[in-house]
């Protein structure tokens, strides 16, 4: 990972805490199962098994002890930890206290370890110090906590007209063979990333073949593709891997089934298989290991909490988190005990549909109403939500409750949109001129309102902690209060078509914009996962969802059809179905 750190067609399934969600591309259902204990085998999983920073973490077995190595921190080159249940760990040292000759004290990414004929074997990513390169080197040692010695007079695997290689891990194949799979393109290369595999020599120290290319980035959450893992079971070989930005909430892990240990490898799902969540950031950096009772195990260290700036300048790390991976058939399963996913559409009426493990409260469907409906908040829990009319009435269901509108005063402008606090405690409307009205505990940081604007506000986001939020015009600008930073907008581009409304990531450091043909334009910290632009719509686009962690959106037709991007699974819509009304938006 940058700067830190023939098989069977494969379906892969999360178990996501309450909901078991089959992933599927954007379109098509997922299915849901009760809810269970998320703590399995004495491991939460919901929660890191070593709170302290430890990325890119590659765990090994070696009788009845587990050790983890990781990507350099706290002036270690590969700090080692070691656990005797997968639940507590300690750190124990510096596993490559010193570094060959050629190498830049301080660069050191991502290790794999080995055992090879007796001998332990490190496979570790780190800086040519007269190039700046990022290279592949190796180290031995006797004894699995090292130290290990790298007396090598220059890289093992160094592809520097490819934009370096990192990542490196080893891999022995039921019949002793050893492999190395790896990945091109540090970070500074505009050539895509590129897996590759090669076999080692039967000690391990050399290539004994040339390198095959594996697995390139093919999807629209990928960014990239990087943090190999190879595990052979009985359903064939499976290749997992970690791709978008290694310090975004888009981070995660996805899958490939392979034809053998030198590929080459597919993809069959367009969606991570682990993605970021309420508890988790940014999930990646993956190994598997198996326990002696023949369990295998994912660990992988992730960002804590929702509110996280994912920044080591900060004072942000990545933990290590561990999960139990299945593979019944040819079907692997992590599971990771992640919060499940719904949304609901809001019609103009007032009506509401709601998805996946979104309830239904109540609704104004049927009800005369002063104005229409214009759009709808949830609150966090999923509990309880607003809808909101185009005169500022407001309409609380379930666990939200109601702490004022605007309905009956005079207005300006009519309202286009609203959202809410992070506690559910307080919400905010916005009216077409940029007039912002609050209520409850949302603060007022700004507005508008009676200045002249070159297209009319059509919506607004806020941010995680409720302290700024950002308005949305037709023409793409962007207005941002309180803490909420300015990233960009599409303020004098030329669009396709009017921009419909915006959401946010986690951190406040970015929204995306989505314009009415499904076009969607990405700013800050927030990434694009794919978008609808240039394909035949039924219905215009009208609004976009946040995914569950950041990691992705759903988009949201007029006809009410849904479509999921990146870890935002699609659970259901209305598209087809005969409406009252048209929609008009919706909350996750």
């Amino acid at each position: 990972m940058r700067r830190t750190a023939a098989g069977a067609a494969w379906t892969a399934l999360v178990v996501l805490g309450a909901a078991v969600l089959a992933l599927w591309d954007g379109g098509r259902a997922a299915a849901a199962a009760p809810a269970h204990d998320t703590v399995v085998a004495g491991v939460d999983v919901d929660a890191p098994v070593y709170d302290a920073d430890a990325p890119d973490p590659d765990v090994i077995r070696v009788g009845s002890t587990y050790y983890a190595y990781t990507t350099g921190s706290d002036l270690r080159n590969v700090p080692v930890l070691e656990s005797g249940d997968l639940v507590h760990w300690q750190l124990v040292g510096d596993a490559l206290p010193v570094l060959p000759s050629w190498s830049t004290f301080g660069r050191t990414w991502a290790p794999g370890v080995v055992e090879i004929g007796g001998q332990f074997v490190m496979f570790y990513a780190t800086e040519v110090a007269t190039t700046g390169d990022e290279c592949i080197s190796e180290a031995l040692s006797a004894t699995p906590a090292g130290p290990f010695t790298d007396g090598s007079p220059g890289p093992l695997v160094c592809q520097s007209a490819l934009g370096g290689s990192i990542d490196p891990d080893p891999f022995v194949a039921a019949d002793g063979t050893p492999y190395l799979y790896w990945k091109s393109n540090a970070g500074d290369s505009p050539l895509p990333a590129t897996i590759w595999a090669a076999q080692l020599s039967p000690d391990g120290a050399t290539l004994a073949s040339g390198a095959y290319a594996v697995l390139s980035q093919n999807e629209p959450w990928e960014s990239t593709v990087e943090s190999p893992a190879m595990v052979e079971t009985g359903g064939g070989d499976v290749l997992f891997f970690s791709g978008g930005l290694w310090d975004s909430a888009g981070y995660g892990v996805g899958y490939a089934s392979c034809t053998g240990p030198l590929g080459p490898c597919a993809t069959p799902d367009a969606a991570p298989v682990l993605h970021s969540d309420g508890r988790r950031l940014g999930p990646g950096g993956e190994s598997l290991v198996e326990d002696p009772s023949g369990q295998w195990w994912m660990a992988y260290h992730a960002w804590d909490g929702p509110s996280s700036d994912y920044s080591y300048a900060e004072g942000d790390y990545r933990s290590l988190w561990v999960a139990p991976v299945s593979f019944d058939g040819a079907t692997p399963v992590v599971e990771a005990g992640q919060a499940a996913e719904g949304y609901r559409l809001v019609g103009r009426d007032g009506g509401v549909f709601p998805y996946g493990a979104a309830g239904f409260e109540g609704s104004m469907g049927g009800h005369r109403l002063d104005a229409p409906v214009v759009g709808g908040a949830a609150v966090p829990d999923g509990g309880g939500y607003w809808l909101v009319a185009a005169d500022g009435g407001v309409f609380a269901y379930g666990g939200a409750g109601f702490a004022g509108s605007a309905g009956g005063r005079r207005l300006s402008a009519p309202v286009v949109g609203m959202a809410a606090t992070p506690d559910g405690g307080g919400y905010w409307l916005v009216a077409a001129d940029g007039g912002v009205f609050a209520y409850g505990d949302a603060g007022f940081h700004g507005s508008m309102g009676g200045r002249r604007l070159a297209a009319p506000v059509v919506g607004m986001a806020a941010t995680a902690d409720g302290g700024g939020y950002w308005l949305v015009a037709a023409d793409g600008g962007v207005f941002a209060y309180g803490d909420a930073g300015f990233a960009g907008g599409g303020g004098g581009r030329r669009l396709s078509a009017p921009v419909v409304g915006m959401a946010g990531v986690p951190g406040g450091r970015g929204y995306w914009l989505v314009e009415g043909d499904g076009t969607v334009m990405a700013f800050g910290a927030a990434e694009t996962f794919g978008s609808l632009a240039g394909q035949h719509l039924a219905a215009p686009v009208v609004a976009v969802l946040p995914g569950p962690g950041g990691g992705g959106y759903w988009l949201v037709a007029a006809d009410g059809g849904v479509f999921g991007f990146g870890d935002a699974a699609f659970a259901g819509s209305a598209g087809g179905a005969r409406l009252a009304a048209p929609v008009v938006g919706g909350a996750a």
